[in-house]
């Protein structure tokens, strides 16, 4: 593949029509660790709950060398690496660092340009920076990455491209610590040779269903003939096609809370027992509501899911004529959704809290729903 990261000179602002980087934090939750003790420095760290069920929530790149990923089964994990080191998640740090990173982010544009997709990825829209002034989109990407490293002490991999699809691809063709710049008219060109997997929201059913067809690489799924495409996934088809082109000019929009908030326990042994339920339910209700207020939202719709010894989910919602961000509030509505659930005295495997319909409250009539909700 060629090289994309592209020299100062061959990123004129004027040949910029969008500049959208996509900066994703490596290795977020085992590097936040590394970071704050100097012993888990180098060596291969996976951050996991302590039950015989717990999967691997994040793995450091000395962890990956083993083969150990995410979301792989803790147990698998330490045969693949048995002297790998397991730290507990400590949410909190993790919105710390994601916090202090963001205000990094304020500095090059504004925060309706700012578009968190995660605690440890978000896309920004700096056109203004690079377009009226003397920066280029390589120039703002570099700066942004060293601040990032000096001021939280966290390396960053970034794409800047003039699409956000484009963007999200190029900063994970070189991770960790890189920097990817594709130029406007080189898109389909940048994504011709890539799997179709890197084409983000597609899922590991239609991925088959393209190798099936013979589609492996962008480029041959851009190229394909449309129609039978179409024929084929319905017209989802004709939105990868023009993905696959590099045709994405879906804006970068701050101003949209996350779709939902949610955490999940599994339990070392399965539970029937209510008053455990509950112990739970209220321990993932404090969990899922600290984020909405550290994301100065409210939700309107509390969830629970439940898996059950055979796998077998079962999910259960309560909705609210109006968003609250309170915790007590939330938790009878999910003692409420437990209720719904009808599990009664079934054995539980593992338990979650979800929270939807989110809203900013920004406004005196929300504010006054909330007092006679």
């Amino acid at each position: 593949m060629a090289d994309w990261r592209l020299k100062y000179d061959m990123a004129r602002p004027e040949n910029w029509p969008r500049t959208i980087l996509h900066v994703d934090l490596d290795a977020f939750y085992t590097s936040v660790h590394q970071r704050d003790d100097s012993k888990l420095r180098g060596t291969p760290v996976a951050v996991a709950g302590r039950s015989r069920r717990a999967v691997v929530m994040g793995a450091s790149y000395e962890a990956r060398a083993y083969g150990v990923r995410s979301a792989m089964p803790l147990h698998e994990a330490m045969q693949l690496c048995p002297q790998l080191t397991v730290v507990p998640p400590d949410g909190p740090r993790y919105r710390e660092a994601s916090r202090l990173v963001h205000q990094i982010f304020r500095r090059f544009t504004s925060p309706e340009l700012i578009e968190g997709i995660a605690l440890d990825e978000a896309y920004l829209d700096v056109t203004a920076r690079t377009r009226h002034g003397t920066s280029t989109a390589e120039d703002v990407a570099r700066r942004v990455k060293f601040q990032v490293h000096t001021e939280v002490g966290l390396t960053a991999s970034v794409g800047a491209a003039t699409s956000k699809l484009v963007a999200k691809v190029a900063s994970g063709t070189r991770k960790p610590d890189g920097l990817v710049l594709v130029l406007p008219g080189t898109e389909s060109d940048f994504l011709a040779p890539l799997p179709v997997g890197v084409i983000p929201g597609l899922g590991p059913k239609t991925e088959e269903r393209l190798h099936a067809m013979g589609l492996r690489t962008v480029g041959a799924l851009a190229a394909y003939e449309t129609q039978r495409l179409v024929q084929a996934l319905g017209t989802n088809g004709a939105v990868l096609q023009r993905l696959a082109q590099g045709r994405d000019r879906q804006p970068v929009d701050g101003s949209r809370p996350a779709k939902t908030i949610s955490a999940e326990t599994t339990f070392e042994n399965d539970v029937s027992d209510r008053g455990q339920l509950e112990d739970a339910l209220r321990d993932l209700t404090d969990r899922v509501t600290e984020r909405l207020k550290t994301d100065g939202v409210r939700a309107r719709t509390v969830y629970v899911k439940l898996k059950l010894p055979d796998f077998r989910l079962v999910s259960r919602q309560v909705s609210r004529t109006s968003p609250t961000d309170d915790v007590e509030t939330i938790f009878r509505a999910a003692r409420s959704a437990l209720e719904k659930s009808h599990v009664e005295s079934r054995a539980v495997r593992l338990i979650g809290v979800g929270l939807s319909g989110l809203e900013h409250p920004d406004s005196d009539s929300l504010q006054q729903l909330n007092l006679f909700d």
